[in-house]
């Protein structure tokens, strides 16, 4: 790890030893990474990636922790954190950003420039590459109806690359990206049209209202636990078996929306694990429909 630390401080590149990775999660779980890197750009990123490989240390690439469950017993290796590679470019009404950008910053860009089709993004804690990997969607949009073309870099050949249009083959929380998770997103381009700001901020405010109104933001949760089941709701199923308020430690089910399950105080990951296989066999007992994870678990 000593030479690799040398290789970051060399390149002059942002690192951390054994931070504590539930500050960095929206779960507020998780215990410390042996090193955390925060690459400002593409070719940092990949400097840090090539040095990890060359040593044999294992490495995983977050964004902004909005999707991830971490290990109670912290990780063995070389965090990166793309919330530092969040450039927003713009170029005839288009929009370009790198993976660590908010979806709330772009939305709100995207308003100001009377641009709609991201108002389903505002409120969504996530990165723009996170968003991309699970084809990220709300209120009856899509990143799938945004996202022009996307670049990634792939650590196995060293390739820098851009997969355009169907390319990315988004579907239902999958993309790509999520079936050959040794990419890593760079960033994407947004197509957009033109309209009103005031009613793109109308809806913007709108969905907000939504989201504050009938999810348990006042708790720390990674968002929707559970895909979307075919033709059917996994808060529905969940409620259906009676689990709102079901609770294992310090992780519950929400009584507000029984699709999150939210850290109520004190959870461990293990705490979470346990809760949600418990739910999906108890849905399964029920329905027979086997609930699918949302939620990225890091150990």
């Amino acid at each position: 790890m000593d030479k690799l630390k040398n290789i970051l401080d060399l390149n002059k590149i942002e690192y951390k030893t054994e931070m504590p990775t539930a500050p960095m999660s929206t779960f507020k779980i998780g215990g410390s990474c042996t090193l955390a890197v925060f690459p400002k750009n593409k070719d940092e990123l990949a400097v840090a990636i090539r040095a990890a490989r060359d040593r044999e240390v294992k490495f995983e690439v977050v964004g902004r922790g909005s999707n991830i469950l971490f290990s109670d017993e912290g990780y063995k290796g070389m965090l990166l954190f793309t919330s530092h590679m969040n450039q927003i470019t713009e170029e005839n009404g288009a929009i370009y950003a790198e993976a660590g950008a908010g979806l709330g910053t772009l939305a709100g860009l995207a308003a100001s420039r009377s641009l709609k089709g991201l108002e389903f993004a505002y409120g969504i804690p996530g990165s723009l590459g996170g968003a991309i990997f699970m084809n990220a969607g709300a209120y009856g949009g899509e990143m799938n109806d945004v996202v022009e073309y996307s670049d990634y870099y792939d650590p196995e050949t060293d390739f820098f690359g851009r997969f355009s249009g169907d390319e990315q083959k988004f579907s239902y929380r999958r993309s790509v990206y999520s079936e050959n998770e040794g990419l890593i997103i760079l960033g994407g381009a947004l197509k957009l049209c033109l309209g009103d700001e005031s009613e793109i901020r109308a809806l913007m405010n709108e969905n907000m209202k939504k989201r504050k109104d009938k999810q348990p933001l006042e708790y720390p949760s990674a968002g929707s636990a559970f895909k979307r089941p075919a033709n059917d709701f996994a808060a529905r199923l969940i409620d259906e078996c009676g689990l709102k308020g079901f609770s294992v430690g310090g992780a519950a089910v929400s009584e507000k929306h029984a699709g999150f399950v939210i850290n109520k105080g004190g959870a461990t990951s293990s705490d979470v694990k346990k809760l949600m296989s418990e739910v999906e066999d108890r849905v399964f007992e029920k329905f027979g429909v086997r609930l699918e994870s949302e939620i990225r678990y890091i150990d």
